[in-house]
């Protein structure tokens, strides 16, 4: 199975404990004696690994851009949205090693779950190798993606509504919006976080999320939606929010 996995990624790794951990979900200590290292570190490190690499990739690339537009470019691809495409067209769920909760939750189908196991890989990779050689392996799974994006100008400025309420917020202000988890309610996985964007220290709007990062998300997307009328600031253009986009990045 491993040797089918490195087959699919282009990459035969050296040290196989990495990959044996990147493989291992937090959910599979359940029960077990003997707690085995879980693949949360390696995710945190591939993260990093990603948003760098795309982040390079995307600066040379597009000399052209401006700061603003190469950030909503790259929020799309390391988004876990983006990050479970890939990890779908790898069919990392036949890879994984869950707990028995997770297996009856359809743990290898979860979005958060595959995406974060991509993740975790990359940061299995870049121990393994170096980040030439991990920017080298991932970047092929961006490059198409990215040109495709590219070639449609709609969609440019998708899946950012953090960076689009704060430009425009610095059209009008000095100070910036300002987000706050004010709860979470459920249990793992299904944990909803809620989130409130301030301005100023007024409550302009709330969003909800599976993630920290979504519920934030979220409250900006709101807070956008009303800002004309709310706020008084200008109406958006439409061309920010895209026809089909059926759940907040």
């Amino acid at each position: 199975m491993s040797e089918l996995l490195e087959k699919r990624l282009s990459y035969h790794f050296k040290n196989k404990d990495y990959l044996r951990v990147a493989l291992i979900h937090k959910s599979y200590n359940e029960g077990l004696r003997k707690d085995l290292p879980d693949n949360e570190k390696l995710e945190f490190l591939g993260d990093s690994v990603i948003n760098l690499t795309v982040t390079e990739y995307l600066f040379r690339r597009f000399k052209r851009f401006n700061e603003g537009e190469l950030s909503k470019l790259k929020a799309h691809l390391v988004s876990s949205n983006f990050l479970f495409k890939i990890a779908r067209s790898l069919d990392l769920g036949d890879f994984i090693l869950l707990g028995k909760g997770e297996e009856k939750n359809d743990g290898r189908n979860n979005k958060r779950i595959l995406a974060s196991l991509f993740e975790a890989l990359v940061g299995a990779i870049y121990l393994d190798s170096s980040f030439r050689v991990v920017s080298g392996v991932i970047t092929p799974f961006f490059r198409g993606p990215i040109e495709a994006l590219v070639a449609s100008k709609e969609d440019i400025r998708i899946n950012d509504y953090k960076s689009e309420l704060q430009e425009i917020v610095q059209k009008h202000h000095t100070y910036l919006p300002e987000y706050q988890i004010v709860s979470e309610v459920g249990r793992p996985p299904n944990i909803v976080f809620n989130s409130v964007v301030y301005l100023e220290g007024k409550e302009i709007a709330r969003g909800q999320g599976s993630s920290k990062r979504h519920a934030e998300q979220n409250a900006a997307y709101n807070a956008l939606m009303k800002i004309d009328n709310v706020l008084g600031y200008e109406k958006l253009s439409e061309v920010f929010f895209l026809k089909n986009d059926s759940e907040v990045k």
